[in-house]
């Protein structure tokens, strides 16, 4: 397949970097899919996130897309030809590099699992649409020739940064689509429409797996706008149902969070200051959400509610640069760890291991010999710097 470098790139990570705006549908990319499925349809859609992120001008790594006017039995034949792998027990949905291909449907809850639903193909858009949890989640775009199908005003809500849900009925079924909210406003900054808000209100997500709640709140951990999704959790009042603590005071913590996530691109950023500020006990709590051990390490991470001690700064910095440290959130602490000659590097207590051994130190006389000379040594570069 011939592809044009202006249309796109593949990275060194294999990420797509695809035409964002009503120009996505011309990625040459497309020109597979359009051969593949012109003698049998010219509605075919890409739907979902992609058109969303399109129109917002981001990014964009992965494509759905959705055909009409095929029978279910050629579809497969189609996606066998490709070597499309299928993934769904009552409904494929075929993955294809990184496009996931299906047909339309609709989806009926029949329990309390997520996979309790119903699935039947349906052939009209309009109600195929209505399985969408957002209105900026459910506009189409026709890979053949651009037009949108907006049956929901998506575009409008676009345009006022608003989240806001498609159907009542049909959100109730799925209350995750209560985290996909929270997340969804912190990655792109929108406000939850008033009446989507109090719908939420009335979900109980007790009956959602932990692995599926998790996979929502990593994706608000890594969101740009930390403050605006932690407000919603407070507002839907989810921290004792996530967290299992009850948190007040919640101004100050949002406003500190906002102001942190301009110094700190980290996704352990947000339960790092949510463990300090409100001192929990955060082992216990990242043990019992089952979170990757990755978030573990905020347990050897020091904080403190005020600015640091010199002194204390450079003890961090035994362990690390402090340009790696949580901690180093706002300004004022970057610009003492400059000056104090740590933040790109860590401090080398030069502390010689041969020597404690020689003198005899045995045991755990070894630790607190280290943790003396490491002191003293803080205690002479501190003396050094104020006599410049």
């Amino acid at each position: 397949m011939q592809t044009s470098k202006i249309d796109y790139k593949i990275s060194q990570n294999n990420k797509f970097e695809a035409k964002t705006g009503t120009e996505i549908y011309k990625n040459s990319e497309l020109d597979f899919f359009r051969s593949l499925f012109a003698p049998f349809s010219k509605r075919v859609y890409l739907v979902g996130g992609c058109v969303r992120d399109a129109l917002l001008g981001r990014e964009i790594y992965d494509y759905d897309i959705e055909i009409y006017d095929i029978k279910p039995a050629k579809f497969d034949e189609l996606m066998a030809g490709i070597k499309a792998s299928g993934v769904g027990k009552s409904y494929f949905i075929y993955k294809y590099k990184n496009y996931d291909l299906g047909l339309p449907r609709s989806e009926s809850k029949t329990g309390n699992s997520h996979k309790d639903f119903a699935v039947s193909y349906i052939n009209d858009p309009s109600f195929a649409s209505l399985r969408r949890d957002f209105t900026i989640n459910a506009m189409m775009m026709n890979i053949f020739d651009g037009e949108i199908l907006d049956f929901h005003g998506g575009k409008k809500d676009l345009a006022s940064k608003t989240l806001r849900h498609i159907d009542s009925e049909k959100f109730k079924e799925d209350p995750l689509r209560v985290l996909r909210g929270v997340q969804f406003s912190a990655r792109l900054g929108f406000s939850i429409a008033d009446e989507t808000l109090e719908l939420m209100k009335t979900l109980d997500l007790a009956h959602l797996s932990r692995d599926r709640i998790n996979t929502e709140l990593i994706k608000f951990f890594r969101a740009k706008e930390l403050e605006k999704g932690a407000f919603y959790l407070f507002r839907l009042e989810l921290f004792r149902e996530i967290f299992g603590v009850q948190i007040y005071g919640s101004d100050e913590f949002l406003a500190e969070l906002k102001s942190a996530r301009k110094f700190v691109d980290d996704e352990r950023l947000f339960l790092y200051m949510l463990f300090g500020k409100f001192e929990l006990d955060a082992k216990e709590i990242l043990e019992k959400m089952r979170l990757p051990k990755s978030y573990f390490s905020i347990l050897k991470e020091p904080y403190f509610k005020d600015m640091p001690s010199d002194s204390e700064l450079l003890q961090i910095a035994l362990n690390m640069p402090l340009k790696s440290w949580l901690g180093a959130y706002n300004k004022e602490r970057i610009e003492r760890a400059k000056e104090l000659g740590v933040y790109e590097a860590k401090f080398d207590a030069k502390v010689d291991m041969s020597e404690i051994l020689a003198t005899g130190f045995k045991n755990e006389m070894i630790a607190a010999e280290i943790k003396r000379r490491q002191l003293l040594a803080i205690t002479k570069h501190l003396e050094t710097l104020a006599k410049r």
